[in-house]
């Protein structure tokens, strides 16, 4: 089990659970949230696993606002890859999808859970991570810096997808 600092963030849409998890599973949505994040380069993947759906995203991004602490583990820029699989529906249309991600060749990995269910009219789509920096003595202190930028990208991606249920 990882011990890092917790993440959890949500999103509601006007939208159905069917629909927000169109979006989620959709390339071009993926692709378009990578150049919102400014990603340099970046690979998106859909593909199927049984009844399972898998996400794969990879971004290069440039390593602003990295502290001095953290710039010898990452360099000028840093490879983000996160994976979400997302199981079959239920009976009410939720699902659920295993994430799991890293930053490439450092010590930064992140693990947890993603839904989409509805509330009401609406749609929630919520995600709850363990991010966590494995490097002794500095790790702690990096972990915050990590986790708002991971923040900073799902708020973006989440402002893409109201735009996108509201098409």
């Amino acid at each position: 089990m990882m011990t890092g600092m917790e993440l959890k963030m949500s999103a509601s849409y006007d939208a159905t659970p069917e629909e927000v998890f169109a979006i989620v599973t959709d390339t071009a949505f993926r692709e378009q949230a990578c150049e919102k994040t400014k990603a340099l380069s970046y690979d998106v993947t859909v593909s199927a696993s049984g009844t399972d759906t898998v996400v794969r995203v990879s971004r290069k991004m440039e390593a602003t606002d990295i502290p001095d602490m953290a710039r010898k583990f990452v360099g000028d820029t840093l490879t983000v890859v996160q994976t979400e699989t997302w199981h079959a529906a239920a009976a009410d249309g939720s699902r659920t999808a295993d994430v799991s991600g890293e930053i490439a060749n450092t010590p930064v990995t992140l693990k947890g859970t993603a839904r989409i269910a509805q509330d009401g009219g609406q749609t929630v789509q919520a995600i709850d991570l363990d991010v966590k920096v494995a490097v002794p003595l500095i790790g702690k202190k990096m972990e915050p810096f990590v986790v708002d930028a991971i923040r900073s990208g799902l708020q973006k991606e989440h402002d893409l997808g109201h735009d996108w249920a509201g098409k």
